[in-house]
């Protein structure tokens, strides 16, 4: 578990060292509004190598009003091992470094063999009626804590059709020879590869949602699907005909992609469509509370799930998730947490925030309370 915490020109932090003195495997940081609750567990997500549970610009994380080289810094200690994570913007050159115990290393995979990192959020609450996007984030994030391969797949595509995206925009008012037709084929070819590795993890984590959801009556039972993928799963399609009707797709949709500047076709497009089982109602449809209660059981079931089939340590970030769920949800959330911690105590750290220390009485006994904003 997270043992100490450091940070440095982040956010509203220029200098913050948070160190936990008991064992104790919950912690939950409670404070007023502002005082920089949201920002600690947003420097933890950036262990996951990605850009947080907010999903911010690495330049809107440094500290306003910091001169000189413009840079952050967040550090955390866990089982004896110090994972570091920078970002440093240095006149046109920007970068993220990590470190672990001091040496500088490529990336944070080193982290990644031992600890995964999971979140939810008060923003999270209105997931069924936000954009595809931010679904499309959600599911990408089980999937990659499932399937570390996960975020390579992406961003290879994503690098791939912004690639393609600046060929089809710098050519679009000419015509395109057969030199640049080859390069376009060889860039859709890739696309057309990651892509469907994409979107196949996609639709596996689904098919894995619905098996291990729980059905004990606490939580709405669920369907889900991944919907305009670019896969057709008919019994005469092989792998080689999927993808290379991926590719057709892809060229047939290169005028279409140069006006829109879009990529109009792929798993940038898809959607995750959950279904309230009792109700027969889409989640988008159901109320503020039934979509709260939809998206904890699935979230909760996929952390036990977890637990059981991955040897590595879950840090889970769950930040303001109580905020407008009554005191008997309130309770049910806390009595799964703590059922969590009791018999995986090795195996995970939750990390809770919120305004009101008196909403977590029920893990008075189970937790290490901070509260935020007292210095």
């Amino acid at each position: 578990m997270i043992r100490r915490l450091q940070l440095a020109n982040f956010r509203n932090y220029a200098n913050l060292k948070m160190d936990l003195g008991s064992q104790k495997k919950i912690v939950v940081l409670y404070g007023s509004n502002g005082a920089g609750k949201t920002n600690i567990l947003e420097a933890i997500s950036l262990m996951s190598e990605s850009n947080g549970l907010r999903r911010a610009r690495y330049d809107d994380m440094i500290t306003v009003g910091t001169t000189g080289e413009q840079s952050w810094n967040a550090t955390i200690t866990v089982d004896g091992s110090e994972f570091s994570t920078s970002y440093v913007k240095k006149e046109k050159v920007c970068r993220r470094v990590h470190q672990v115990n001091g040496k500088t290393i490529k990336n944070l995979a080193e982290f990644a063999k031992e600890n995964y990192i999971l979140w939810l959020t008060y923003e999270t609450d209105r997931l069924f009626v936000q954009s595809p996007a931010n679904r499309r984030d959600f599911i990408d994030m089980l999937c990659a804590a499932w399937n570390r391969s996960h975020s390579e797949y992406l961003r290879n595509y994503e690098k791939l059709a912004r690639e393609r995206l600046d060929v089809l925009r710098k050519y679009r008012d000419r015509e395109i020879n057969e030199d640049i037709s080859t390069w376009l084929s060889a860039i859709e070819n890739k696309m057309a590869d990651f892509g469907l590795r994409v979107a196949n993890e996609r639709v596996k984590l689904g098919k894995r949602l619905e098996e291990c959801q729980l059905k004990n009556g606490a939580f709405p039972e669920f369907t889900n699907e991944m919907t305009k993928i670019p896969l057709d799963y008919a019994a005469n399609q092989t792998i080689d005909t999927t993808l290379e009707n991926y590719r057709s797709e892809l060229k047939n949709r290169r005028q279409r992609d140069a006006i829109t500047c879009m990529t109009t076709f792929g798993p940038n497009r898809s959607d995750w469509q959950v279904t309230h089982v009792q109700k027969k109602t889409a989640a988008a449809l159901c109320s503020a509370g039934e979509q709260k209660m939809l998206l904890s059981g699935i979230f909760l079931a996929y952390v036990i799930n977890g637990l059981k089939s991955d040897n590595r340590n879950l840090i889970l970030l769950l930040d303001d998730v109580i905020a407008h769920l009554d005191g008997t949800h309130r309770s049910l959330l806390f009595d799964y947490l703590k059922m969590l911690v009791r018999k995986e105590p090795n195996k995970i750290n939750i990390w809770l925030s919120g305004t009101d220390k008196a909403l977590f009485e029920d893990l008075a006994d189970d937790a290490e309370f901070c509260e935020i904003g007292r210095r």
